[in-house]
């Protein structure tokens, strides 16, 4: 009968200490670290507002930061000017003005 009584204080104390470790996260703390600073510098304007109309326009195809989707991706690869203006936005060909093309290519450019 001690051995029973012996067996069921080892496995209560054996549960007691998984408990508390659980609980306790065995003691460790992961330090809560600060988000890296941007890496990104400020758009100039013209890239500014080319974000915007990218966002609205380009980025449904090219994907978010010009990655790609069902169109291509742009980093590192912008398309002309003159392609931009003839071409896009796919449903819209020639619908952008000229200050809007220059403002997407500086953004485009932009991508890194």
């Amino acid at each position: 009968m001690s051995i029973k009584i012996a067996t069921k204080s080892f496995t209560l104390l054996v549960s007691l200490i998984i408990l508390t470790l659980v609980l306790t996260g065995c003691g460790t703390t992961t330090p809560v670290s600060e988000p890296p600073a941007s890496t990104q510098t400020a758009l100039d304007p013209g890239a500014a507002r080319g974000q915007s109309l990218y966002n609205n326009q380009c980025k449904v195809c090219h994907g978010t930061n010009g990655s790609g989707g069902s169109g291509p991706g742009l980093v590192g690869k912008p398309p002309s000017a003159s392609y931009i203006q003839a071409n896009m936005p796919r449903n819209k060909p020639n619908s952008l003005s000229s200050e809007q093309v220059a403002d997407l290519v500086a953004y485009i450019t932009s991508l890194k």
